[in-house]
């Protein structure tokens, strides 16, 4: 009894010193303190009472490197370790070793915090162990806890919760999932080549100018926002009046577009690392094509301003988010971090920065047609009812439509035309009178809206050359075009053939590829 109850505050000790730690260190808190304290418990208690000396080691190891690994990488990049930077670390050992050298200040303190969190882990071996006859039940916890997250791993068809690390887990949490997805998914299908999907691989693009072709970039990022319910494009009810004035203003270019997925948690990754085929998690990973990043490089200063809830939102190291100056969500305006916000909300923030002195660039991620439809509209937004779901996802499509529409009559009254502003959706809904859902292979789940518009001449010119003959566009054209107006050697890509990944990063669940012809496939 007395080895148990030490056990227990051992645990709540440890717990203790990961709540200082992410407050010292401005990490958000735990979500789950039980679950968290559960969790540090069970490391505690299977570390005390296995009865083999192996199994105690492997233990211990995983806390340390749950540990140590974690507070290094959120140092450096803002986010828990996932599965794709292990494989990484392993292969560029001797790059990531010289790198960390010149950096060991951004992390020391960090790392110093958690050697002496493992420390006090590791002074449970001064606790005197009884032995039972029953100890080996540990030891078989252990390996079965073990081989469960390898082989969920290996079968999932859900690869968003462990292959992008959400912050407010605890590290042991987090870890326990990113070690099972390296070791039960990555590892087998690299060493195996069980993937039928090649790596896709670009290098950091150089310099083409000293300064960007553009100073202030303004992207409007949609969610489940639907090409085909913006009367813009034709759809019978006026959904998106703005737009569809605009789109006959000289300058604009206004087109329907692939969203390069169909779930957020694959189209923004690669959208934002500009990643025109499946299987660029290690593309992803490194950053060197990331828009973040290359906006740092060339001296923009970087926004990601969300309304959707910051706990929806673990998808940031996939994004960039060790590149953005300024992120702010809903809960930086006083609402829970479960808590999505209205789109209408981003605007105050966004018309602070003063776009006269600097370069910027500007992410305005909206929560717009996400399900439940028109849940964060007013009243008096409701403009087609709510009788059913298609009056509601109608009603977001509108306040959509305003909202591009608010954030191009501010622009239009600064004093400079050095501006850009563009506008497309993750992914799109299939929405009727008897249905809606997303992610199937219905046209409306990944057609997007793509807008991009330019006051100054010169880029005018550009945008016109790159999409004047294209009947619809994909994401990549849109990424691509991004990064070369921030000054950098990079071919703006074509809209004749590309790829709509399924669910899963790699493509190894499938994905739709259109042709020269517009006819599209499916490879499975």
């Amino acid at each position: 009894m007395k080895q148990l109850i030490i056990a227990l505050c051992y645990s709540a000790l440890l717990l203790i010193l990961e709540i200082l730690y992410r407050k010292i260190f401005h990490i958000p808190s735990i979500e789950r303190y039980a679950e968290s304290y559960l969790f540090v418990c069970l490391f505690v208690v299977l570390f005390v009472y296995s009865k083999y000396r192996i199994t105690r080691i492997l233990v211990a190891t995983l806390f340390a490197i749950s540990v140590l690994v974690n507070n290094v990488h959120y140092a450096l990049y803002q986010s828990w370790i996932g599965p794709v930077s292990y494989s990484l670390a392993f292969k560029e050992v001797k790059e990531i070793t010289q790198a960390g050298i010149t950096m060991v200040d951004r992390f020391i303190y960090p790392l110093l915090f958690g050697l002496f969190e493992v420390a006090v882990f590791l002074s449970l071996n001064f606790i005197k162990r009884k032995r039972y006859k029953f100890s080996w039940v540990f030891d078989a916890v252990f390996y079965i806890l073990m081989m469960y997250v390898f082989v969920r791993a290996y079968t999932t068809k859900s690869h968003e919760r462990f292959i992008s690390p959400n912050t407010v887990y605890s590290r042991l949490k987090s870890n326990y999932f990113s070690v099972g997805y390296f070791v039960g998914r990555i590892l087998p299908y690299e060493l195996f080549s069980l993937s039928d999907v090649p790596l896709y691989h670009q290098n950091r693009p150089n310099k083409t100018q000293a300064l960007p072709k553009v100073r202030n970039i303004i992207l409007i990022m949609g969610e489940s926002a639907t090409a085909s319910h913006f009367s813009a494009f034709g759809y019978e009810r006026e959904t998106s009046p703005f737009l569809a004035r605009f789109k006959n203003e000289t300058g604009v270019v206004m087109k329907e577009a692939y969203s390069g997925g169909m779930l957020t948690a694959i189209s923004l990754p690669m959208f934002f690392n500009a990643i025109p085929y499946p299987n660029g998690m290690q593309q992803i990973a490194k950053g060197e094509t990331n828009l973040f990043n290359l906006a740092k490089t060339q001296g923009f200063n970087t926004y990601f301003y969300s309304a959707q809830a910051r706990d929806d939102m673990h998808m940031m190291n996939f994004l960039g988010g060790a590149w953005v100056d300024k992120m702010r969500f809903p809960d930086n305006e006083g609402y829970s971090l479960r808590e999505s916000m209205p789109d209408n909300k981003l605007l105050p923030e966004f018309k602070k920065i003063n776009l006269e002195e600097g370069n910027h660039f500007i992410v305005l991620h909206h929560r717009g047609s996400h399900i439940p439809y028109g849940a964060l509209l007013d009243e008096k937004e409701k403009v087609f009812g709510q009788i059913q779901a298609i009056d509601n996802y109608d009603n977001t499509i509108l306040n959509t439509d305003r909202f591009i529409s608010d954030v191009y009559q501010y622009l239009s009254t600064q004093n400079t035309d050095d501006w850009l502003i563009a506008y497309t959706s993750d992914h799109g809904q299939y929405v009727t009178n008897e249905v809606y859902k997303q992610g199937t292979l219905e046209q409306a789940s990944y057609i997007v809206p793509f807008m991009v518009y330019s006051p100054n001449k010169a880029i005018q010119k550009i945008t016109s050359e790159a999409f004047s003959s294209c009947q619809r566009t994909f994401h990549y054209q849109l990424s691509s075009l991004l990064i070369n107006l921030m000054g950098y050697d990079y071919q703006i890509g074509g809209c004749l053939e590309g790829v709509v990944n399924g669910n899963i990063l790699s493509g190894d669940a499938g994905y739709l590829k259109i042709d020269a012809e517009g006819k599209e496939t499916y490879h499975h």
